[in-house]
């Protein structure tokens, strides 16, 4: 069972425009998905035949509403209840853009995060590979993913961490490590504090070996969207290129790459078919107007077009 963590979920609601006019009326149908960047994972691994359970924090009105999404979409879900409501967030898609307005979420009490606290140790002893995604809601310090890494890790779970900031910050510096994380290459430039370019992944791939953040860290993939990946796993160097295609919806391909990574993992896959799983499903989302789903159609061909090879 592949266990996906999303603290800070929300109602997502997309309105597709042909042109948005400002300061006018814009009449839209809208579509409502159960989202935060761990549903997303968990609506993918679905599609790709594993056995999920996603889990987190949600409450009031909205969260109810959630929960009855996530049965629609057929997630098997065991979520931790909290008082405050759980978020709104709207993305608009416009003329070629995406314009997106994400509330901040609830404020979560000591109490609550207990409860989830003991629900995650129940659930991850049940796990073969856990995601962890997204941003911390209000209440819960910025070490809290790195704590539930460190559970993980002693019930021996690899764990793949998808998030940035504070809470990324605070995982890095931890003495327990998560299996994997995946920052893009502006935020991997951050850390670092370089500029390094596509075409840099030696150089890339020296700085992250004297980064004492990165010291213990078996998997570290670096995002560069249309341009592919570089990824780093024992020493090695992998540079992973996919096909072109016409994307609908780029939103939740950073979450579909993790899905296909977790896949991958818990299967206990080879580094290629790791990479190429990942970088696969982040490309079939993209053809989908849907967020986080995969076009399972063309898995096959968009499967054979990505390249990985060891730089």
């Amino acid at each position: 069972m592949i266990l996906t963590v999303t603290m800070n979920p929300s109602i997502d609601t997309a309105y597709h425009l042909d042109h948005l006019v400002i300061d006018d009326v814009n009449r839209v149908t809208p579509e409502k998905t159960a989202g935060g960047k761990g549903l997303n994972v968990s609506r993918v691994l679905c599609q790709l035949g594993d056995e999920v359970i996603a889990t987190g924090l949600m409450g009031g009105h909205m969260g109810a509403y959630m929960a009855e999404l996530m049965k629609a979409d057929g997630i098997p879900n065991d979520f931790t209840p909290i008082a405050g409501e759980t978020r709104i967030c709207l993305n608009i898609l416009h003329e070629g853009n995406q314009t997106e307005l994400l509330e901040s979420g609830p404020e979560v009490s000591a109490t609550e995060l207990a409860e989830f606290g003991k629900k995650f140790e129940e659930l991850v002893g049940r796990a073969n590979c856990v995601t962890i995604s997204g941003s911390l809601p209000k209440g819960v310090p910025a070490s809290y993913y790195a704590e539930l890494v460190a559970v993980a890790a002693k019930a021996q779970v690899p764990v793949l961490l998808d998030t940035s900031g504070a809470a990324l910050d605070a995982a890095l510096a931890a003495e327990v490590k998560p299996t994997l994380v995946k920052p893009n290459l502006t935020e991997i430039n951050g850390l670092l504090g370089t500029s390094y370019t596509p075409d840099q992944a030696s150089e890339l791939a020296a700085a992250l070996k004297v980064d004492k953040r990165f010291a213990g860290i078996p998997w570290v993939v670096v995002s560069m969207g249309a341009a592919g990946s570089f990824a780093f796993h024992n020493e090695k160097i992998y540079r992973v290129t996919t096909p072109p295609i016409a994307a609908l919806n780029a939103t939740g391909s950073g979450d579909s790459t993790i899905a296909g990574f977790a896949h991958a993992i818990a299967a206990g896959a080879d580094d290629v078919t790791i990479l190429t799983y990942g970088n696969a499903c982040g490309k079939l989302n993209a053809m989908d107007p849907r967020t986080g789903h995969l076009v399972m159609e063309r898995f096959d061909e968009v499967y054979a077009g990505v390249a990985v090879v060891e730089v």
